[in-house]
């Protein structure tokens, strides 16, 4: 009787496994929002092969208990001994998959069938050369103002001459012919109180009006405009989000801008820290798509890097070409300023003179970069001096000072506090600055 019970018992659970498993059916929608959400993008594409395998066909190449057994865990299932897990593995030069146990069984089917279900991708865009240059403004506008000042100045010329000639006529009719009649364009067109001033006093006055203007003008020009570039913000050969960078995935700027910390200039980061990353990354994210992203296949063609190829002695070509990037910060030929000496002495974050790089997707000139702007900074900035080693003279100097005259020494701020600027270390000797 038991053994009927025990029987009957497996029946029933082997009926309820098998309905279970009819009542399942793997959606293609659910799949790619996990495929999405766990950025199987990163290393894998539908139609190449990237940091892993191409993944088109993955079903008709492994049995799906083979697959979910390798997503969930390529680790366990490699040390039971599974030969063709560890023939991949070895294929792949030891490069581990991640392990994805937070995923069911079930949840690994939707993936497998959002592979299976997934459109090809379009015919690629061409490549964009990397040899660009900044992308001048769009000077038409400024044509066009320019023909139709032109054109007014010639119809105000035509209707004086109009002007004068119906006069004259006028007066032959009305037999003044030998008075005056002759109005010179000027006078034509001012208003009948200033044509009637002595024209020696009117051209003065005039010359001292436009002449004031101008000289205002011309300052302000001069001082605002002529060599600053604030806001300037040129359009790079390759588009480069400091914003996703920096900000979303948090890079430091040292990573890439390697010579901050130790010589004048920050550097711009040669195509191969690019790669460290780039090598394997080959689109921004998995709303790109397949195949590789436009921006990232800039920095292959500039490297003549073959992603495609099956071990890196062939990827290598033997024509690199460096990326033509399109200088953002200029200082005058006579300026002189050390990176390193800010960053790593006076410890400033990259920020106090660049701006929100982190938020920038197009990156600009933040600052004026004027020498009023440096100066106020070398007033106002504060120097910890007490705890840097190279301010140790200066350090010993306030102190000094600070003894002897107490809260009458120049190191003694305004708001009762100690306070020691770049200007009392020198920071205001034009030769600090310029050459």
């Amino acid at each position: 009787m038991q053994g009927q019970i025990r029987t009957l018992a497996l029946a029933a659970a082997i009926s309820l496994s098998i309905s279970l498993k009819a009542q399942f059916k793997a959606s293609a929608e659910e799949g790619k929002k996990l495929y999405e959400a766990n950025n199987c993008g990163s290393c894998h594409a539908l139609d190449r092969k990237v940091v892993g395998p191409a993944l088109r066909g993955v079903t008709d190449r492994r049995s799906e208990e083979w697959l979910i057994k390798w997503i969930r865990n390529n680790e366990a299932f490699r040390k039971s001994g599974d030969a063709d897990a560890n023939a991949l593995y070895k294929e792949y030069g030891g490069a581990a998959m991640n392990i994805y146990e937070n995923l069911s069984p079930n949840q690994v089917k939707h993936i497998l069938e959002y592979i299976k279900t997934a459109p090809k991708p379009a015919p690629k865009a061409p490549v964009v050369s990397t040899d660009g240059e900044a992308v001048k403004a769009d000077s038409n506008a400024l044509y066009i103002l320019i023909a139709l000042i032109g054109i007014f100045i010639i119809v105000l010329i035509i209707l004086g001459k109009v002007r004068n000639t119906l006069r004259r006529l006028a007066a032959e009719q009305d037999g003044t012919a030998g008075d005056e009649v002759k109005v010179s364009f000027i006078k034509g067109l001012l208003p009948e109180k200033l044509a009637k001033m002595n024209p020696t006093v009117l051209i003065v006055f005039t010359v001292v009006i436009l002449g004031g203007i101008g000289f205002a003008w011309s300052y302000k020009f001069g001082i605002t405009e002529v060599g600053v570039q604030k806001g300037y913000a040129p359009k790079q050969p390759i588009a480069f989000s400091h914003k996703l960078h920096a900000g979303e995935m948090k890079l430091d700027c040292k990573y890439c801008h390697i010579g901050v910390e130790e010589s004048k200039s920050a550097t711009i980061p040669s195509i191969n820290i690019c790669m460290n990353c780039h090598k394997g990354v080959q689109k921004a994210s998995t709303a790109e798509g397949d195949g590789i992203s436009p921006e990232i296949a800039k920095i292959y063609k500039a490297l003549d890097y073959n992603p495609d190829a099956k071990n890196a002695a062939e990827a290598f070509g033997t024509d690199p070409k460096p990326i033509r990037w399109v200088r953002i910060h200029n200082l005058p030929d006579h300026a002189y300023f050390n990176h390193s000496q800010h960053v790593k002495v006076a410890g400033l974050a990259c920020q106090t003179c660049h701006g929100p790089v982190e938020k920038m997707e197009v990156v600009q000139q933040w600052s004026s970069l004027q020498m009023g702007w440096c100066i106020d900074c070398h007033r106002n900035a504060g120097i910890d001096a007490a705890n840097n080693n190279y301010y140790a003279a200066l350090h010993e100097k306030a102190a000094k000072d600070l003894k002897n005259n107490k809260n009458k020494s120049q190191y003694f701020g305004p708001d009762g506090k100690v306070k020691i600027t770049p200007a009392m270390n020198g920071g205001l000797e034009c030769a600090k600055c310029h050459y």
